[in-house]
Formats: C-alpha cells, structure tokens, sequence
C-alpha cells in the first residue's frame, strides 16, 4: 500500500479506544465464532516478541517515533523506562510520549487518588505506527487508557492484556455507528491478536500485571528493548518547566504544581 493511500485511510478513521481486554473469566462466544482465519502471532508470546517480529517484516524507520498518550482513571505520574531501571521521564497524566514501533516499553503508574501508595508497572509493545500529515505527528498519539477495573485486576494478582487497534472504516460503521467507545472482551483462552487484526490493524499490546521490580538483577527485557524515545512537546513532573503554550497562561499552569 502506497505511503499516500495509507495517509488517505487514517484521515478517514478517527483514532479512538478499540480494545481488546483478556482477562481471566471473561468470554464472548460470539467473537470466537469470527474467527475464520489463522494468525501465526498472539498476544501470549514472550513480551517484544510479536513486535520485533513485525518490526523484521515491515522494515521501520528507526528515526520515526510514534506518540503515545497514557490516561488513568483521574489523576497520576507516569513513569518510562527503555532498558535501563532509571526511567527517562516521569509525566504527570494524561502523558503523551513517542516511542520507537518494534520495540516494548515499561511504565510505572504511581501516584494515584485510588490507589494510594500503589505502583503498578505495565508494558507497552509498540506493534505498529501511525501515517499522519507532515509535521502533525503529535496531533494523532496511540492512546492507552488504563481503567481503574484494569488496575484493580493487577493489583489482586491477576494478568490484564489489552490489544490496541485502528478500527477499519467499513467495520467501524458496522458495529458502532455511533462511533462510541466499547471495550470487547475475548476468552483468555483465545487470540486476542487475531480478533484484533480482523477488526483493524493492531497498533500496541498492553499488558497490566502485579510484577514489581524486585532489585537491580531483573530479567532481560523487564525495562524494555532499547527502543528510542522522545518527550516532544511534554515536560516532565516537578522540573518548574512551563510549556510554550502555557506561558500566556496563568500561575497555576506550572508544570511542577
């Protein structure tokens, strides 16, 4: 598919929430039914493995970086690490970052009204990017929301993983021509992966665990594969930093309030 026909379909598609949640006791029979082709890739493969797989195949350009964008049910930081256990930034919500597609991420979620002196360390495997308009790149972030259902799950030790997709346009209409948000659930036992590529073109793989860093000696690709990372145009927690736009602004707009 040309680079232009691929800018057509996204102008046409408003990027929204479509996920897919497995999580442990949850079904829909319906959905099994659709499944009427094989994906030789799923959500359970040892983390980075599908990205790096895609990333083999698609040829990415290492230089582009996709946004993403982070929310949680009110108010907290973000935190992103990439290979080392020293984040590169810490953000407070919603967070919007770019991210290298091919490469898995991990995030520390800390700070929240919820969950007082919780931290909670999801991945994200960036699976895909985006074909925005040039130079308005930031304007059409991958957005992760993370439900406080989703972190109550993890923090009661049980597994949640979310595939995030670009809904295509005819299906879209189908199924929701409202174009409202609506989670779907598959059974754990199910390719999450698949259902997702069947309704769109899946873009992350998120995965919301009760694992925490246990020391200096975590396993290999716990923090990540290395990928690249950029804050674009956010700024850090607690730095006294004022974004450009805020400077017309009042006091209170200080990033470090």
């Amino acid at each position: 598919m040309s680079p232009l026909l691929k800018h057509m379909m996204n102008l046409q598609v408003a990027l929204r929430i479509a996920v897919l949640a497995a999580i442990a006791g949850t079904s829909s029979a319906a959905i099994a039914q659709q499944q009427d082709y094989f994906q030789p890739l799923n959500e359970k493969m040892a983390p980075g493995f599908v990205a790096d797989t895609l990333a083999r195949v698609r040829q990415y350009d290492p230089s582009w970086l996709q946004p993403v964008r982070i929310e949680l049910p009110t108010a907290g930081t973000v935190s992103v690490y990439s290979a080392t256990p020293e984040p590169n930034a810490t953000l407070a919500t919603p967070a919007q970052f770019s991210v290298n597609a091919g490469h898995i991420y991990r995030l520390r979620l800390a700070d929240m009204p919820e969950f007082p002196n919780v931290e909670v360390y999801p991945s994200i495997e960036i699976l895909d990017r985006m074909h925005p308009p040039e130079g308005r790149s930031s304007d059409y972030p991958i957005p992760i929301v993370l439900t406080e259902a989703d972190i109550r799950e993890a923090i009661d030790g049980r597994m949640v993983t979310r595939v995030v997709y670009l809904e295509q346009p005819q299906l879209a209409a189908m199924l929701d021509p409202l174009r409202r948000e609506i989670p779907q659930s598959v059974n754990p036992v199910d390719n999450a992966l698949q259902e997702a590529d069947r309704l769109g073109r899946p873009m992350i793989i998120v995965r919301i665990g009760g694992r925490t860093p246990s020391g200096d000696y975590m396993p290999y690709m716990y923090y990540g594969s290395g990928g690249g990372f950029d804050l674009g145009s956010s700024v850090p927690i607690h730095t006294g930093v004022v974004k450009l736009s805020d400077k017309r602004g009042p006091k209170s707009s200080l990033a470090s309030r």
